[in-house]
């Protein structure tokens, strides 16, 4: 299984720290039915050749390490799509009914820590805003 992240929005021509915006395949836009209604302009990122997940396992061993959150990778992605005004809905697995509703930045960014230091050790995130 996998993290998966999905943007909704105007793609722009190029997105800041190697980040490419990619059509969705048939799975992710299966579950962005679910998640939105209106499924127009909704796309996923690719980072320097790598996905999403590579990027969360990562920031959690940099905490683990004592590295800020704020001096992550996964950090400079997310605040990099929440800054350009995407909505963007992260789950992992198979799972991305009833996602919790995020409504800021502040409660993304919380949503995303709190889901990388997870005391269960699990590393997922799980929201969707709206």
């Amino acid at each position: 299984m996998s993290e998966f992240i999905i943007c909704k929005g105007h793609k722009l021509n190029t997105l800041k720290f190697g980040m490419v915006a990619i059509e969705l395949d048939d799975f992710l836009r299966e579950q962005a039915s679910k998640i939105w209604s209106n499924t127009d302009e909704i796309w996923t990122i690719n980072i320097k050749e790598k996905d999403i997940d590579f990027y969360l396992t990562k920031a959690k061993e940099e905490i683990n390490k004592g590295i800020a959150f704020e001096k992550t990778d996964f950090y400079v992605i997310m605040n990099e799509l929440l800054e350009s005004g995407f909505k963007i809905a992260m789950w992992y697995g198979t799972y991305c009914e009833d996602l919790p509703l995020c409504r800021s930045k502040i409660e993304v960014m919380d949503a995303c820590y709190n889901g990388i230091v997870d005391v269960s050790g699990m590393c997922e995130v799980y929201f969707k805003m709206c």
